[in-house]
């Protein structure tokens, strides 16, 4: 499947290629910095980079913004909120936040591979809430996975393995062990 995405070069991007996949194989688009000059991160040292375009993401999906493997592997760059979002109403242009996590300096040059760009698909939800005055404290699950493993609220019952599971969790976390 093939989305067509609108694109907007900043000034930054003037003379950077656009956002390309290194193979047909890969599913990450590769993101350049465009920056004006080769930037120095220090050892812990964040910054924002520009890549120098804005997208257009069409409503129903998200794109995720993720660290370039290489970069993190060979010199310890990584991007810091990984994944970041671009949601469908962001349009400015795009800066991706970096930390060099090495014990080393590193030089930042302009087009170097700074990070990838996923699109996906995105489901937005609605609630479905539950009112119960059930509570984890009264023994009885009060949580989306309870709901998830048969509990309902509706006829108070709850299934054998169920209650296995959440007193095995229980059982855990106990302060005591004698408890």
């Amino acid at each position: 499947m093939v989305l067509k995405l609108k694109i907007i070069r900043s000034v930054d991007g003037a003379d950077l290629p656009l956002p390309s996949y290194a193979s047909r194989y890969h599913m990450g688009l590769n993101l350049a910095a465009g920056v004006s000059a080769t930037l120095r991160l220090a050892p812990g040292e964040r910054v924002y980079v520009p890549t120098g375009f804005a997208f257009g993401i069409p409503p129903g999906y998200v794109g995720q913004i993720l660290s370039n493997t290489d970069l993190a592997r060979m010199a310890g760059i990584i991007v810091l909120d990984a994944p970041g979002i671009i949601h469908p109403a962001d349009r400015k242009p795009l800066f991706i936040l970096l930390q060099n996590t090495s014990s080393h300096p590193y030089l930042l040059s302009r087009g170097t591979t700074i990070a990838q760009l996923v699109i996906m698909p995105a489901i937005q939800v609605a609630w479905d809430e539950y009112k119960t005055e059930l509570s984890a404290s009264s023994g009885a699950p009060a949580t989306p996975m309870a709901l998830d493993a048969g509990y309902t609220p509706e006829t108070n019952v709850q299934p054998a393995h169920s209650r296995r599971v959440v007193r095995s969790i229980r059982n855990r976390y106990k302060k005591d062990p004698d408890e």
